[in-house]
């Protein structure tokens, strides 16, 4: 197979249409580009967040400028700082644990397990009398183990954050991910199952919590009838300036409805290609699905025997068609001994925030390899596939047989 031949991925983009286009063109001809006021009444990011609360099920949804600054603005309403340990796991994204570093937190890595989400037995063991808050994170497409974990921070009294922004529209258990916790966070990054280039959503079912949300992404006011108005004294705070423009919201309004069609389509492909994989390779193993109709379908991760079975692998199929597979070892800023700045603790400022501060003396963690031993093995020996949203079934027989191939080869 020629790479040529087999698209990126990038979800939501393969979808974009004139409708996404004339919603843009309604904010720039209408000269609104601002959420809360313009030349004439803004509609769009209004009307994201309330289809968000119908899509998800939950009270409030509030946009956002970036996924990032979802996980900040979160971070920071579910009053996060020094003194505080977040416990997140070994595979993520660097904006996950940054957000918790920006916060003057200690994050605190986990093990994951065979379905390559957060292992709640490891979860259990990293809990101590500093740990305030579990960062769930919703890894390449496939839901965490939600109701273990969430009777673990039920039992221990831990708020729990989920990171959704790699398994948007997902499911555990016929519940839509990011409603399980006390927020969830969204990404509409280019990469995401819907995009709008950058942005991202909080949302939340308690009251109190939607206000802090509210100030901790502006500037620390609430708005009303398109003016800041003081928020209760138990919301007032500082802000962080990450609120969702309209042009972000027009696109956002647009793909929201998609979503479910574009899910469908990824998971369609997914499950025919694994079909075909094991048709062919009988004893080929894949990642556990924690719930296998509330996968979304983004990636495909396939475990090998070994570190030189997966090396092979992956060159085989980079070099015949799959230029966008990765070893998981080398799947960058996603694994967090590859995260350089974690790794070394690297300083907020000159005076060596957070890990110097006074609250944080008994918060001592190594973050380089070793310290997740069991995701090392992992990462070593397993290999991600993405999955682009309008495959044809003849993309995903020649997937199928350039994976095959490059899986037989690499046991010569």
């Amino acid at each position: 197979m020629n790479s040529s031949q087999w698209p990126r991925e990038f979800p939501g983009a393969h979808w974009y249409n004139e409708e996404e286009e004339n919603a843009v063109l309604n904010v720039i001809r209408r000269g609104t580009p601002f959420r809360h006021y313009g030349l004439n009444t803004p509609e769009y990011v209004a009307s994201f967040e309330k289809a968000a609360c119908e899509f998800y099920d939950v009270k409030y949804a509030l946009g956002v400028n970036s996924g990032t600054g979802a996980l900040i603005t979160a971070i920071t309403a579910l009053g996060m700082g020094p003194g505080c340990e977040v416990i997140l796991p070994s595979f993520m994204w660097v904006a996950t644990v940054t957000a918790i570093v920006n916060a003057n937190a200690i994050p605190v890595i986990c093990e994951i397990d065979d379905s390559f989400t957060m292992d709640p037995v490891d979860l259990e063991k990293k809990i101590t009398p500093r740990t305030k808050l579990i960062l769930v994170v919703h890894m390449a497409g496939v839901p965490c183990q939600m109701d273990a974990i969430m009777n673990i921070a039920n039992r221990h009294g831990i708020k729990v954050l989920e990171d959704v922004a790699q398994c948007n529209g997902g499911l555990f258990q016929g519940k839509k991910l990011g409603t399980f916790g006390d927020v969830g966070m969204f990404s509409l990054q280019l990469n995401k199952n819907m995009t709008t280039g950058e942005g991202g959503l909080v949302v939340t079912d308690n009251d109190l919590m939607y206000e802090r949300l509210q100030t901790a992404h502006d500037t620390g006011y609430i708005w009303k009838d398109g003016s800041p108005v003081l928020p209760s004294p138990e919301s007032l705070g500082w802000g962080s300036g990450r609120r969702m423009s309209e042009l972000i919201g027009a696109v956002a309004s647009v793909q929201i409805k998609k979503m479910p069609s574009i899910i469908e389509h990824m998971r369609g492909s997914y499950n025919r290609i694994k079909d075909f994989l094991r048709s062919n390779i009988s004893d080929l193993e894949f990642r556990t699905l924690n719930d296998p109709a509330g996968h979304t379908g983004p990636f495909m991760i396939i475990r090998l025997k070994n570190e030189d079975q997966a090396k092979k692998a992956a060159r085989y199929m980079k070099e015949n068609g799959l230029p966008s597979i990765a070893r998981l070892a080398d799947y960058g800023l996603h694994i967090y001994y590859n995260i350089a700045q974690l790794v070394n603790k690297t300083p907020l400022s000159p005076s060596g925030n957070p890990w110097n501060l006074e609250k944080n003396k008994n918060s001592f963690y190594n973050y380089g390899k070793g310290a997740c031993p069991y995701s090392d093995e992992l990462f070593s020996k397993s290999i991600v596939i993405p999955i682009p949203s309008k495959l044809t079934v003849e993309q995903e027989k020649d997937a199928a047989d350039v994976i095959t191939k490059a899986v037989l080869k690499s046991r010569d």
